[in-house]
């Protein structure tokens, strides 16, 4: 192979298969070389230069000129250095040009296991680096397997993992399903990088906002924070410096188009959108909607991060919430631990 050959079957492989780093299969074409010569012949004076911006490929190894061979592999004898250099001279060292046809089968198949195995590496490295740079992104995949404790999705080029604990555990799977995840964390594994996806984190929320309300991109609200019980309940707090938007309202869209799209995605997960407020009282009465409670019927303790909320008859159970859940979220959003109690109870 002419060097300008093997410099263009390079970057074609390099296209091929999404190769970022080229020089990691010049370094494999080296070892692999030097590897497969070292099997084939014992020599270990073998050295590959490839010289990219030269466009040069040599495989040299280097004999010094005796009167007297006695390592086969370092040295060479007078007559024989002079049909390759015929100005050799005893101690000089030579250049031998080898080529890669010089090699056995045996070898042959030595060096085409090592640049192979570079290449599924250098392939691994471009998977990783892509998906280490989305780390606590969100992504779109296809489901392609599930078993009892997992479901993997395929992202592409790669798979990832949802565990049983990261699921939404109302959810049925199906394969070919598509789904959007958050991807937790990326490891570096020799075979293929370990992505770990979720379905339950909050953010995971916090993107599909993103997705469906133009003004969160824009930057013009923002959510301050998000608590949920996946596939049943989440609470998103948001807040806007624009007093010309309505932070609520806008996330919530024209009869509530745009959380319920935001919803659909997570197996019609019921989300509220609350009004974050930087006074305590405001903040966990709006944490208690679809309630109605006035700020006015908080009495909290600061100190120990305690608040009583008092409301009317008619909105006990929905502030406290099936089975307790959206006062306890409240609590969560709020970082306050609550009691809820009817008004008539506390003016006896």
């Amino acid at each position: 192979m002419r060097p300008e050959e093997l410099f263009k079957a390079i970057d074609e492989l390099c296209r091929l298969r999404d190769i970022k780093k080229k020089e990691s299969l010049y370094q494999a074409i080296q070892s692999g070389l030097q590897l497969a010569f070292r099997k084939s012949s014992g020599a270990d004076n073998i050295e590959v230069v490839i010289n990219e911006k030269k466009k040069e490929f040599k495989i040299i190894e280097r004999k010094i000129v005796a009167s007297r061979v006695t390592h086969m592999h370092r040295q060479i004898n007078l007559k024989e250095a002079l049909k390759i250099n015929p100005h050799a001279q005893i101690g000089e060292t030579i250049e031998i040009i080898k080529s890669p046809s010089d090699l056995d089968r045996i070898s042959a198949d030595i060096f085409k296991q090592v640049v192979m195995q570079k290449i599924r590496d250098a392939e691994v490295d471009t998977i990783y680096e892509e998906f280490k740079a989305r780390e606590h992104d969100m992504i779109l995949g296809e489901v392609s397997k599930i078993t009892y404790r997992s479901v993997f999705v395929n992202l592409g080029r790669t798979e990832g993992m949802l565990p049983r604990e990261e699921k939404i555990s109302t959810e049925r799977y199906r394969i070919g399903e598509k789904i959007h995840c958050y991807i937790l964390y990326v490891l570096r594994h020799a075979r293929d990088p370990h992505i770990r996806l979720s379905r339950s984190h909050p953010q995971l929320i916090a993107h599909l906002m993103n997705l469906e309300i133009p003004e969160l991109q824009q930057e013009l609200i923002e959510i301050k924070n998000i608590v949920r019980e996946p596939g049943i309940r989440a609470k998103v707090a948001v807040f806007s410096r624009e007093t010309k938007i309505d932070a609520v309202g806008t996330c919530i869209g024209t009869k509530g188009t745009r959380i319920n799209a935001v919803g659909n995605y997570l197996n019609g997960e019921k989300i509220d959108v609350i009004r974050w407020s930087d006074d305590i009282k405001a903040y966990i009465a709006h944490s208690l909607s679809p309630a109605k409670v006035s700020s006015d019927n908080v009495q909290i303790d600061p100190d120990n991060k305690h608040a009583i909320v008092y409301v009317d008859d008619s909105y006990f159970s929905l502030a406290i919430g099936k089975e307790g859940l959206n006062v306890k979220l409240a609590a969560r959003l709020t970082g306050v631990k609550l009691d809820v109690a009817v008004k008539e109870s506390a003016t006896n």
